[in-house]
């Protein structure tokens, strides 16, 4: 948080801490602050353009660490793949869910064209003999 028109780092530094992070302050976020932007060496960034994520939960932090060294990859690697893997299943859910949904009107609308037949008991009887062998 700026002080004064400023970035402290120190500040931001013991903020995290108190938070459950022991991050250290992103170098984009040194300069100016405020609400719409942050102004780094006169050049001014969006806020979510810069490449920093804070990750304030300790749970979470130890998780993205023990992936990375069971893996032998940095924690930014690690962290990266399992993102991006978990889109991948999450895409692939909802394109499943997509085709069943179009499955299912695609059925009912045969369904209605087909109008009433006989049931599959009928149907059953027609095929099958008493003791269910085929006719």
């Amino acid at each position: 948080p700026p002080r004064g028109g400023g970035f402290d780092r120190d500040v931001y530094a013991e903020e995290t801490k108190r938070e459950g992070c022991s991050a250290a302050a992103p170098p984009v976020l040194r300069g100016r602050l405020n609400r719409d932007r942050v102004e780094t060496d006169n050049v001014f960034l969006p806020w979510g353009s810069g490449m920093g994520l804070n990750i304030k939960n300790e749970a979470t932090c130890a998780l993205a660490r023990e992936l990375a060294q069971l893996t032998g990859e940095t924690m930014t690697g690690a962290i990266s793949v399992a993102l991006r893997e978990r889109l991948e299943r999450e895409k692939r859910e909802r394109d499943k869910e997509a085709l069943l949904r179009d499955v299912r009107a695609i059925a009912e609308r045969c369904a209605a064209l087909m109008g009433p037949g006989p049931s599959s008991t009928e149907i059953g009887d027609f095929l099958y003999d008493e003791r269910g062998l085929p006719k």
